[in-house]
């Protein structure tokens, strides 16, 4: 059992670092803003405009071959009615957070680059997923997909030593990152992850998305988000965009599955999900403009004139399957009453 008065203490620490990120004010503004029905296209504009590199950044995506559409948009008024208020919503916080965190870890083990890159493969997944599943929302999908992991940017910021000691032991010892985070700290960077929200005042479904990534199962109603965070995570790790932290898996929860209505054997649907897979490498050359902003990149990079084999690392559909193997729960856990069928 974990040390509860530890799980307190270091609670207490993390919430009372003076130096704990906090959301730009324009942000958390626009955030209530659109959340009042008497809001209108004119007032997110007009507060978005309020912020010169905001306004600038949320342009040169929209107009990116992420959202593709054919004409420029000049405007912050245009890119809001063309965009919706959701997405502009949440391009804006995922660009306060990229920018942010943005740039090279002071941590030699690890590699926040690499990090950036799973986060915004994943937001791109669970965008793509939001879109096969039929989740409605999925410009909230994609800034859950970025935001899911930003615990372990806190750990790594603020618990440099421990947070290396985490990433020895998972990596001496064949851990799953979670596992590791226990043993040294008492808690894992979905807590802290979850905590950070919190203290941004986001929705609560992108709360819970964050704290409950891993196991959305643990939800009996409004899992919806976590789950697509949850198979959207498998889906990156598959396609192995980026670094997540860790070769090892967390386990797959079958409950993300039941949420989405998925009646089959957790092995079969987890293999119509990795079917995604050449889709979100197509979708991942669109959001190049985000992985840019990650790396604090300006201009695209001069091309290379190279072009990646698309079979190039492909996993065979006959089994065994290495992935999978490692994904699923032996035995398989027991479905979560609560539950959507």
């Amino acid at each position: 059992m974990l040390d509860e008065q530890k799980q307190r203490r270091l609670k207490r620490i993390t919430q009372s670092i003076i130096g704990l990120p906090t959301l730009p004010t324009v942000i958390t503004q626009l955030m209530t803003l659109i959340d009042s029905p008497k809001t209108s296209g004119r007032h997110v504009a007009q507060l978005i405009s309020t912020d010169q590199a905001l306004t600038a950044k949320i342009l040169k995506l929209a107009n990116s071959s992420f959202y593709g559409f054919p004409r420029e948009i000049a405007t912050v008024q245009h890119a809001v009615v063309i965009l919706g208020f959701e997405t502009v919503k949440s391009l804006g916080l995922s660009v306060s957070v990229l920018q942010r965190f943005s740039g090279p870890s002071d941590n030699a083990h690890f590699d926040r680059q690499g990090f950036w890159e799973h986060s915004i493969a994943c937001g791109v997944s669970a965008k793509l997923l939001a879109t096969k599943l039929g989740y409605r929302l999925p410009g909230e999908a994609f800034a859950a997909g970025i935001l899911h992991d930003v615990g372990k940017l806190i750990l790594n910021q603020y618990f440099p030593a421990e947070f290396a000691q985490v990433i020895e032991r998972m990596r001496t010892e064949d851990l799953y990152i979670g596992k590791a985070e226990e043993l040294v700290l008492g808690l894992t960077h979905s807590e802290v992850g979850s905590w950070l929200a919190e203290k941004w005042n986001l929705p609560g479904q992108l709360v819970d998305a964050i704290a409950y990534h891993h196991a959305p199962g643990r939800l009996t109603r409004n899992a919806e988000l976590p789950a697509l965070i949850h198979l959207a995570d498998f889906l990156c790790r598959r396609e192995r965009i980026g670094d997540g932290v860790g070769q090892r898996l967390p386990t797959l929860d079958s409950a993300a599955f039941q949420v989405f209505g998925i009646r089959e054997e957790p092995k079969a649907a987890l293999k119509r999900i990795f079917g995604y897979g050449e889709e979100l490498r197509r979708e991942m050359e669109k959001a190049d403009a985000f992985t840019r902003l990650a790396r604090g990149e300006e201009e695209p990079p001069p091309p290379s004139g190279e072009d990646s084999d698309p079979g190039e690392g492909e996993t065979p559909d006959e089994d065994p399957d290495p992935l999978l193997t490692h994904a699923l729960p032996d035995p398989p856990q027991g479905r979560t009453p609560g539950l959507r069928p």
